[in-house]
């Protein structure tokens, strides 16, 4: 009974901690800071125009038919706002409780594979690796398309070791809920994975119970009605969605965002820092193992699955974290088990921490300044970056000082340390957020524009499209010599409006109707070149607004 007493008391200590930790870095100021181009923009912009339409079957953005990414993500932000309110906060919590769940159901699966001090490591490894922390903070589709196939994968896992019916289910549900926040990838990934697993576990024939029909009927009622629906009514959608969002963005390069094969290795690196370091020795010791080759084979299929892909972009891989993790977990708890000492892991981290001081230590005294303004696209760095700039170095050089002692340079003592500078480190950034609140958005150019004073006044993109400004107005923009993203949505008769030429674009600024113009710093020759000689009202990083006379005047103070 003591024992039990005991064990008990730990878990209650290891989810205390875990909470405390998911709360400091998923949670604390989630609405501090602004909405970041393109992809915030685009994923608030769409659930708000579904609740002010009140149609949650066809995505609108900007309220023109919008089709490249199926709507689960959409549906969960609508309904935050539904109950909260219309805010960043409201926007980016469905996101953050994903990043809790992906870290609940990551400490599960390693607690039911090995024990439940593999689980804790595991993780507090997912939730301190720094790519993660930034995808819980950045609302975009992969956090939740992340979740459902960790889920999905580590019932199958479950169900293959157990045989328990009621994984395959959760399987189903999982995998349907992915098609419905990504598309055919949900179901390419896991498929290809288990195929794989099978064949090197010489059961191939397992592979006629995951397909039971029980779990296709569950799969095929979740998964596809609202394709079907949408296909009917939207007859553009099929060849949209599936040949050109799909097909041709894997097999081409046309959405110019290609790189190069090695392309996620340092994504790779970067994202699960610091716990990436152990990746190597997590490799060669447990690629054999049978409890852990399902994962394995996991993170190798999406690794190398989008590294082939014609579309490249670092938060692709996310799905990966939480099976490395889980690897990462093990191995750590093993070392602590077996007292395997980590030396060349403390080198590379000595290292590495060394690098951090240095370039905090410049970054402080200003060495940076012409770099990062440049970077930045304004004439000087944004306030708070000294006082981070001092954090970090006082961090890095803690754990620095820390490392010299010998319980440091244990399994144990490593992963406390790494831990604790991890979590060091990703709460400075969120206590100094306004460094990066003025960057990649245009928050302050649409909270000015709203000012007018004229209901019907007007804004113009010209040349581009920043999908923030929908959202932060609240209303319809205008792209002006530009359709971007939205050229397939340009094609039906109702949106035709939206989108000006530049003849149209010189009569609407020349008119008396107030017009207000965003654009892109470099883009102001152009400007010049049509006639358009206003000065410009504000600007905030590389964006600039300008208004024509009647825009002026409607503002306050002018």
């Amino acid at each position: 009974m003591a024992a039990l007493k005991h064990i008990d008391a730990r878990k209650a200590v290891y989810l205390l901690a875990v909470a405390a930790v998911a709360y400091a870095l998923f949670f604390y100021n989630l609405g501090g800071y602004s909405l970041k181009e393109p992809d915030e923009g685009r994923y608030a912009e769409i659930p708000r125009e579904m609740v002010e339409q009140g149609n949650y079957l066809v995505p609108h953005l900007d309220y023109v038919r919008y089709f490249e990414k199926p709507p689960l993500l959409y549906w969960a932000c609508a309904a935050s706002y539904k109950i909260f309110g219309v805010s960043e906060w409201s926007f980016r919590l469905p996101n953050a409780v994903f990043a809790v769940l992906c870290v609940l159901a990551t400490w599960l699966l390693a607690a039911r594979l090995f024990s439940m001090e593999a689980g804790f490591l595991s993780a507090v490894i997912l939730m301190t690796s720094f790519g993660f922390f930034g995808m819980a903070r950045i609302a975009t589709i992969d956090m939740l398309f992340s979740f459902l196939l960790s889920v999905a994968v580590f019932s199958f896992n479950e169900f293959y070791w157990t045989g328990m019916r009621r994984f395959l289910y959760v399987l189903s549900v999982s995998l349907a809920l992915a098609v419905l926040a990504k598309g055919p990838a949900a179901v390419i990934l896991p498929a290809v994975t288990v195929v794989i697993f099978l064949l090197t576990e010489k059961r191939f024939s397992f592979f006629k119970e995951v397909a039971s029909w029980q779990a296709l009927v569950v799969f095929v009622a979740i998964a596809v009605p609202w394709f079907v629906i949408i296909c009917v009514k939207e007859r553009e959608f099929f060849r949209f969605f599936f040949i050109d969002q799909n097909i041709l963005r894997f097999v081409t390069t046309r959405h110019n965002r290609s790189g190069p094969l090695y392309y996620f290795l340092p994504v790779l690196f970067g994202g699960l820092f610091p716990w990436s370091v152990f990746i190597p020795r997590a490799a060669a010791r447990f690629w054999k193992m049978r409890e852990l080759r399902l994962l394995s084979i996991w993170c190798c299929v999406v690794f190398v699955f989008f590294s082939f892909s014609g579309s490249k972009l670092p938060p692709y891989i996310l799905p990966l974290f939480p099976a490395a993790s889980v690897i990462l977990g093990c191995l750590i708890a093993e070392m602590r088990r077996e007292r395997i000492q980590p030396v060349g892991e403390t080198i590379v981290y000595a290292f590495f921490l060394a690098l951090v001081a240095v370039a905090g230590l410049a970054m402080w005294y200003g060495r940076a300044d012409l770099l990062l303004s440049d970077v930045a696209g304004s004439a000087s760095l944004p306030e708070g970056f000294n006082s981070l700039s001092l954090w970090m170095l006082a961090v890095s050089l803690l754990a620095l000082v820390a490392l010299t002692a010998q319980e440091a340079r244990g399994p144990t003592g490593l992963f406390v340390l790494l831990a604790a500078f991890s979590v060091a480190v990703c709460v400075g950034i969120l206590v100094h957020v306004r460094v990066i609140d003025r960057f990649d958005t245009t928050k302050e150019l649409a909270l000015t524009a709203r000012q007018a004073q004229r209901g019907d006044a007007v804004v113009v993109n010209y040349g581009a499209f920043d999908e923030t400004l929908p959202f932060y107005l609240g209303r319809r923009i205008y792209l002006a010599d530009y359709k971007g993203e939205l050229e397939m949505g340009s094609k039906y008769p109702d949106s035709e409006g939206t989108f000006l030429g530049q003849d149209a674009f010189l009569r609407l600024f020349r008119s008396d109707r107030p017009v207000f113009v965003v654009f892109k710093e470099r883009r102001i020759d152009r400007l010049r070149g049509l006639g358009i000689e206003e000065a410009p009202v504000l600007c905030r990083a590389d964006r600039c607004l300008i208004a024509n006379g009647s825009a002026s005047a409607a503002l306050p103070g002018r």
